[in-house]
Parts: C-alpha cells; structure tokens; sequence
C-alpha cells in the first residue's frame, strides 16, 4: 500500500508543512515564472521510530514527481561522489525531482565520532555534490536522528532551507493512532482508546503499532476472537519490560512481599491520581518483581502537584513494606527511588520551585561550576522531599490499611489486578467505611 498523508494518524501540523513542499513541487513552472526557486533541501528530524521516513515517503507519493533514492549502504567511501554524481544527475532529467536520502547521519559518518577526519571528509563530499545541482529543481529530502552530529555548512539555509522536527505523539495524537492501527481489527467492548494513549505516553507511532499488533498476537494464542484491554495491557508489559512473566520460579513468600510492594503503590495512586490507575500485578516482568500502571497524562509533567503525587506513589512501595513487616528491611526498590529521586531533583535544580538559587543544569555538555555549599542544599532539599513525600505515602496508607490487606489478599491469590477489579474494591471498602462511620455516630 503507497504511504499517503491520510495514511498518518496525528501530526496534523507537520502533515500540512509537508502538502505545502508538496504543492511547490506541484507548481514548478509557476515558481520558475515568477524567478523563484524551490526550497534546496528538506530535513526531517527526530528520534528512530517517530515517523521520518513514513513522512517523507508520503510526501515523495503525494507530490507526484520522479524521486531518486540514496541509500547509505549502496557504495563505499571512495564511491561516495561519483555515486552521488549519479544519481543527482539521473534527478537533473526530470525536474522537479527529489531526491531522498534516508538516514544522512549514517551517510556523514558515525554520530559519536562526527568530528573525526573520515567525517569531515564525507561531510565535504556530500556538500560538494549538492552544490553542484542546486538551483537545478531538485529537492533533496533527508532523514536524521540528531541535527547536532551534522556540521553546521550541512544543515545551513541555502543547503537545507527547511528542517522540520517529527517529535514523538502527544496524547491526542497517540488517540489517533491507536484508533487507526485498530482500525479493521476484532475489538471486544470496553478496551479504551484513551487509556492506551494515557499508558504509551512517551512511545512513539511505532511504538504503538508494535503494542496493538503483540496484544492480538495474545488474544489468538489465549483462544480470544477479540482483542481486548487485558490483552493490551500484557503487550504493554512486554514492550515495556521486555521479557514475559516467571511466576513458577517463585516462592508464596516472595508473592505476599511483592503484593504487600504494589499494595502500597495502589493505596497512594488510588487516593492522590484515583482516575489514572489502570492495573497492578505481582507477575515478575524482566528485572521488575512487579508493578502498578498508572496513566500519567502529557499535562502532568507541567503540574508541580501530580508530581508531588507521583513521588509519594513510587515512594508508597518501599513504605508498604515497613508498615506490614516492621523491623525488616528489604532490597530491589531502586528504581522506584531512582525515578523519585530523578523527580525531586528536577523540581530543585532545572523548574526552580524551591528558589533560583538552587538551579543548577548538571546535564548541560559543559555543566556550570557549582560550589559544595550549593551542592549540599541542593542535595539536603531533595532529600527533605523525599522524606515529606514517604511521610505522606506512610499516612496514606496506615489510614486506609483495610484498603491495602484487601489488595494485598486479592493480589497474593489472583496475580494480577484490572483497573475495574481495583476500583470495584476501592469502592467497596470507602462504601463500608462510610457506614461505620455513620453507625458510629448513632
């Protein structure tokens, strides 16, 4: 099936960009006549998997004109110009043309070592190429991972006049594609949209199509004719964790200590983000000895508060396990305070809650002096955070400790959890409390 703009769910800004080069192509002649000239060059940038390729094929398809491809792997280094030569020569026949290189980065040398001699020297090829075919109505179209391990003479007006970034979908646009890669599928009632676009958060177009496709993988191999949100989910995991589930290797203790983990997780989500929880499961996944799955959307990472929240929810594992196995200590929470810790540094150091000056850009190429003192107070207020955050975590869950031995059962006999099963329970608990309280007042 030819790749067409109709074909790409979301991105409906840089849809509109690309139909306008389109649209030049398309009225050469006019442009000519009025003594313009095409735009020398187009590059697509962004991370592998986001959708610069697909852009660009649908861009060469719509357009409708000859296209000559250049492919990194077609000739050695000694070959690059008269290879080069060729092809924009056979593009020269039949203007306007496009001639499209995918991956340029690759072509321009290795981008760890873009400074090296072999670099510069392809880089100086490729230059001396194109400038001896511009203005000839050819449009050169490239893909590239990162802008910055090209030499700045490359991605300058005049060699490439427009560089368009393809980021990864936000969570309209993750919607959109769901729905598309859904599209002409056996789905069973209830699998949410939305909630496949809150739980990809981050993933790319790619990413999603691969989720869909690995979920009705599982739906056939569990004997289902539909696709449903548990199956969705165990694609999720997959992808995420990146090994499938080992609970035969595991002891009835190591289950209830796992369980009595995630409990903590879901007491605290449920209260702080009760609208973003979607599962939790005690199944080791990888390295993970479980998990919860909380939908965060694209706006909480602008929402000083849900962040708040969600360090107390990382935080609420490790604070389930002292209050259900007081005097004991165990091992294999890093992650959740490494994520934490992650969050309350940024909040400290890069957003300035806590006051300028406690910035500081540690990730900068050439990071900013900083003093010990300066280091000290960063580093006593991430910690301070931490601590009013496992505080809240600890309150939270020794006020609703019914809530947490009822997980904890359930996902000690069940394995996993579904976000209907947990609200089903948080529900049933809160209504039973509420009528002791009342009987208590009579």
């Amino acid at each position: 099936m030819e790749t067409s703009f109709s074909n790409i769910a979301g991105y409906e800004n840089e849809k509109k960009s690309l139909k306008e080069i389109c649209l030049l192509l398309q009225r050469f002649k006019e442009l000519c006549g009025m003594g313009i000239r095409l735009p020398r060059g187009l590059l697509l940038k962004g991370d592998p998997g986001v959708g610069k390729t697909v852009m660009a094929e649908a861009l060469i398809a719509e357009a409708g004109v000859p296209c000559i491809r250049i492919s990194a792997g077609a000739f050695t280094d000694d070959e690059l110009v008269e290879y080069l030569e060729k092809r924009y020569s056979e593009a020269e026949e039949s203007t306007p043309s496009i001639v499209f290189i995918d991956e340029l980065d690759k072509m321009v040398g290795d981008a760890t070592n873009y400074r090296t001699s072999y670099n510069i020297a392809n880089t100086r090829k490729v230059l001396q190429v194109i400038n001896e075919h511009k203005d000839h109505g050819i449009l050169t179209v490239a893909t590239v991972n990162d802008t910055e391990m090209l030499c700045d003479a490359l991605k300058r007006s005049g060699r490439f006049d427009r560089i368009l970034s393809i980021g990864l979908p936000d969570q309209k646009e993750r919607q959109m594609i769901a729905a598309f890669y859904l599209k002409g599928k056996k789905v069973a009632h209830g699998v949410s949209i939305s909630m496949i676009s809150k739980m990809t958060s981050g993933m790319s177009g790619a990413d999603i199509e691969c989720i869909i496709n690995e979920a009705g993988i599982h739906a056939v191999l569990e004997g289902s004719k539909e696709i449903r949100q548990s199956d969705i989910v165990f694609a999720l995991d997959r992808k995420v964790f990146k090994a499938v589930s080992r609970e035969n290797s595991w002891s009835p203790e190591q289950r209830r200590h796992t369980a009595v983990h995630e409990s903590g997780h879901l007491v605290a989500a449920l209260l702080l983000q009760p609208d973003d929880v979607t599962g939790a499961t005690i199944l080791p996944q990888g390295e993970s000895e479980g998990h919860t799955v909380v939908a965060w959307d694209d706006e909480d990472i602008h929402n000083l508060a849900t962040i708040q929240n969600r360090i107390t929810i990382l935080l609420a594992g490790k604070v389930s396990e002292q209050v259900f196995y007081p005097g004991e200590t165990f091992l294999g929470d890093s992650q959740d305070l490494t994520t934490a810790m992650k969050l309350a540094r940024n909040l400290v150091q890069e957003h300035g809650i806590y006051g300028y000056d406690l910035c500081y850009f540690s990730e900068h190429y050439y990071p900013d002096p900083i003093s010990d003192e300066k280091l000290i107070r960063i580093e006593k207020k991430v910690a301070d955070i931490l601590k009013e955050s496992a505080d809240q975590a600890r309150k939270l869950i020794e006020d609703n400790k019914e809530l947490a031995t009822k997980l904890i059962t359930r996902l000690t006999r069940q394995y996993s959890l579904t976000r209907e099963e947990i609200r089903r329970m948080f529900r049933s608990v809160k209504k039973w409390e509420s009528k002791a309280q009342n009987n208590s007042k009579t």
